[in-house]
């Protein structure tokens, strides 16, 4: 089962509860990332790609938001690289998205983020466990025209299956959580054309355990036509 998450919420998050600091209220978040990855891994979840980072928020969120955000990953691909769950559970991290983004915006501090995220990839590439899609600087309408750009460049025929191998994130989403907005705000709009959608009211931070179970559970009572 593959499982694609949007998290939204944080900043609402941050306001109601008061947390003045944002940095802290972002670590709050990623804290529920891990959460995440440990619910999947008990409910034999193969496959997660959750929403980290878009191009619209690289493009449209202050200078200051960004750089918390790129130092926590950078920081949180260290503590992955050396977390004992990761190499325990042979979780396999991709990171998704134009990484060449970084480097065009970001310019030397964009290398650095994306070595670091290169060592992650190269530590955890052999493992044959769950896998986890962090998709960063990513956007669905600029993945299929990056997609589309590269059969051009390698003159083979604009298919569906063509498209699919070149996309970021490869594999198609069972089912797609978001939660506190009802839209899928530009995330795998090619991969979720037979997923399953669920909302939910809570922001990100508030998202339980049990959320997770009753959207697992609904979602194995479903029947999938595919247009039968």
């Amino acid at each position: 089962m593959h499982v694609g998450i949007i998290p939204d919420g944080n900043r609402r998050y941050m306001l109601k509860r008061g947390i003045n600091n944002l940095e802290e209220a972002y670590r709050l978040g990623i804290e529920r990332f891990y959460d995440l990855i440990d619910w999947s891994y008990e409910f034999d979840v193969d496959e997660i790609t959750i929403y980290t980072l878009s191009l619209e928020n690289l493009k449209n969120r202050s200078k200051e938001e960004i750089e918390i955000l790129l130092n926590l990953f950078s920081e949180n691909a260290i503590s992955a690289m050396n977390d004992e769950r990761v190499h325990k559970r042979k979780i396999r991290i991709n990171i998704c998205g134009d990484r060449n983004y970084f480097v065009k915006v970001l310019g030397q501090r964009g290398i650095e983020i994306n070595n670091r995220f290169n060592e992650l990839e190269e530590k955890t590439k052999d493992y044959d466990g769950m896998k986890v899609n962090l998709a960063i600087a990513y956007g669905g309408r600029q993945e299929i025209i990056n997609a589309v750009k590269e059969m051009i460049k390698e003159n083979i025929e604009v298919n569906e299956e063509n498209i699919r191998k070149n996309l970021w994130i490869k594999s198609y989403p069972d089912l797609i959580i978001r939660t506190s907005e009802h839209r899928l705000s530009n995330f795998l709009l090619w991969q979720s054309a037979y997923s399953e959608i669920y909302f939910v009211n809570k922001l990100w931070e508030e998202f339980q355990k049990d959320d997770f179970i009753d959207i697992i559970n609904d979602f194995k009572q479903r029947e999938k036509r595919f247009g039968r």
